[in-house]
């Protein structure tokens, strides 16, 4: 049942350990997978707003705008729309069986749903809320894509075949594969690379987005999991399940050159339009922690709920479409 708390705003200069000069968006949104339930996070005054009742919350993506949240129910087939407006279900979309990890296009006008139990990669048109396409993958478990929005790069966790397949986003058709040794989890394209955090790996793959050929790969703290590029491209950020805390890697020297602690079991991260701030969530603490990437330390801990995973987080205010950011 959704329940709601009345909001009151206060100045960001209030908010205790944040540097100035770096703006935070007001509302975050964050699957609790074992909840069955997507809390609404008042980030300003670092509170749970109100929750929306989604069974087994596994993928979740917010518009370019704001208006909508996407998040894929794991156990019912669906995928449901948040209008951000009133923190309600505003539809549902059949996607098929077991609908997992979600990516939004840099234009904001697709999402590509990783159906697991199909094996298909699905399209969703955001303008209609309807599919408009699927490709028959592996075990889809995850998904980036292309700066240019052409092309998703689908994780494929078939135990006797781990893949990445390539799959158009326009139109449906049959999808190329790259050959990975062990199953992959999360996901992320910086010009030419595709970055893959594998399960049972220390290390994160690196592969040429034409060819798939494997590059070194880059050691962390320990079970990388959620990996993406900072807004503006310098550097890439992922989550060290072991060592328990945000990783910034220099794409190019392929070597992590800060770590921040965040906290047990960190999932997920997700950034705030202007860069400077990156949301992790932290699975064993039941909490997110705001990180402030300029300054390279945590300025807020938010309690959300239990087994929080994905997340979102709103802009700023109604901006122009990305050429380059990958939500």
């Amino acid at each position: 049942m959704k329940t709601t708390i009345d909001r009151v705003v206060v100045p960001l200069a209030l908010i205790a350990g944040c540097t100035s000069g770096t703006s935070a968006p007001s509302k975050a949104y964050v699957g609790l997978f074992s909840s069955n339930e997507v809390a609404v996070v008042d980030t300003v005054n670092a509170m749970v707003l109100a929750t929306v009742e989604v069974p087994a919350p596994c993928g979740l993506v917010i518009t370019p705008d704001g208006a909508k949240v996407y998040v894929s129910s794991n156990n019912s087939d669906v995928v449901d729309v948040i209008d951000t407006a009133t923190d309600t279900i505003a539809s549902s979309i059949s996607v098929g069986t077991q609908p997992a990890g979600l990516t939004i296009a840099p234009d904001g006008l697709s999402v590509v749903v990783s159906v697991q139990g199909d094996g298909q990669a699905v399209i969703l048109d955001t303008t209609t809320d309807a599919v408009t396409s699927k490709t028959a993958v592996g075990k889809a478990h995850n998904s980036a894509i292309s700066v240019d929005g052409l092309t998703a790069y689908v994780a494929s966790q078939v135990s006797a075949s781990p893949a990445v397949d390539v799959v158009a986003m326009r139109g449906a058709g049959a999808a190329s594969s790259f050959t990975i040794d062990k199953s992959p989890r999360a996901l992320a394209v910086l010009a030419t690379k595709l970055y893959v955090t594998v399960a049972g790996s220390d290390s994160i793959e690196v592969l040429d987005t034409a060819t798939g050929q494997a590059g070194a790969p880059i050691a962390t703290g320990g079970s990388p999991h959620d990996i993406r590029p900072t807004v503006d491209g310098t550097l890439l950020l992922t989550v060290s399940q072991t060592a328990g805390d945000l990783e910034l890697i220099d794409p190019g020297t392929q070597t992590v050159v800060a770590h921040i602690p965040t906290g047990a079991m960190p999932h997920w991260i997700a950034l705030s339009g202007d860069g400077k701030l990156a949301y992790v969530t932290n699975e064993g603490d039941n909490n997110l922690v705001v990180v402030d990437l300029v300054a390279r330390a945590v300025i807020q801990t938010i309690a959300v709920g239990t087994d929080p995973r994905k997340i979102a987080v709103a802009p700023l205010s109604p901006a122009p479409t990305p050429a380059a950011v990958q939500w």
